[in-house]
């Protein structure tokens, strides 16, 4: 199964020159679009190396016409998403895939207005794209099964690792999954059993560093069942199970302060330079 060799990505924010980038990097020919002239600059920045093999554009039809492969990544809105990719299928080659990047939309509001539903799929990158391997490929009540295997090869091919969501639920897997352990977090530290550095240290230091090798089911394999079962009786009944978010995040946003206190620009420069070295290096341990 070949890569696509003309892809688009409409949408040139963060995630859509960050995915731009992958494609660039596998000797894709890339069309990048951006609504503004401005927009497209600072892209070509977060490009790097491959800027100089990606088409920068503010025209949906020099960037969509005839590809093979489309990537929508702008603003979590329905009407606008479906605008672009309604135009995307009509700008496209008839076998193109198109594809959204969503975390939060379900995929029937969005392909209403499609043609051929069987050829739409989410695909749920995450930032930054270029060093985070995990992408959700994610079918709709149209989407063909082909699609979601031709996806899922074409992003083993760009060194990823996919996880097909077989129905689609709010969150996906990944956010559902994140957003269990931050309502228990959060829980932790309202009732005063630990801090937020605590629970990040509890985080990095453990969890995290552990699942990074294997994953949670992987881990409980290893423990023992006779272990997990145990240990599941005696605390699932336990664990947090609001249905409302924490008042610490509201205090955060009102005070302007991060959950972990400084969240000036420079500090959120610190954590993101952090947070891309010791991705870099998972990266090249596997």
């Amino acid at each position: 199964m070949e890569l696509p060799q003309d892809v688009a990505v409409v949408g040139a924010g963060t995630m859509g020159a960050g995915i731009a980038r992958v494609f660039a990097d596998a000797s894709a020919s890339v069309r990048l679009c951006a609504r503004r002239e401005f927009s497209l600059e600072v892209a070509r920045g977060r490009l790097g190396d491959a800027a100089a093999s990606v088409t920068l554009t503010t025209s949906m039809d020099e960037a969509v016409a005839g590809v093979d492969f489309v990537v929508e990544t702008i603003v979590e809105e329905v009407e606008a998403k479906r605008a672009v990719l309604t135009l995307a299928e009509e700008l496209a080659s008839p076998e193109a895939i198109l594809t959204t990047h969503t975390s939060s939309l379900p995929l029937a509001a969005l392909d209403g207005g499609l043609e051929r539903p069987e050829r739409f799929a989410g695909l749920h990158w995450f930032n930054p794209p270029e060093l985070v391997e995990l992408v959700e490929i994610v079918g709709g009540e149209g989407t063909a099964p082909e699609t979601l295997e031709t996806l899922a090869g074409w992003m083993e091919q760009l060194g990823k690792a996919p996880v097909v969501v077989r129905r689609d639920v709010p969150g996906f897997v990944a956010n559902r999954l994140q957003y269990a352990l931050l309502r228990e977090a959060y829980a932790l530290v309202d009732t005063g059993v630990c801090s937020f550095a605590d629970v990040d240290r509890a985080v990095t230091h453990g969890l995290g560093a552990r699942w990074a090798a294997i994953g949670p089911f992987e881990t409980m394999d290893l423990a023992g069942l006779d272990v997990h079962s145990a240990v599941a009786e005696n605390l699932w009944p336990e664990l947090a199970n609001t249905t409302e978010p924490s008042t610490a995040i509201t205090e955060a946003l009102e005070s302007g302060h991060g959950l972990r206190g400084d969240n000036s620009p420079e500090a959120r420069a610190a954590l993101r330079e952090r947070r891309d070295r010791v991705l870099r290096a998972l990266r090249d341990l596997r």
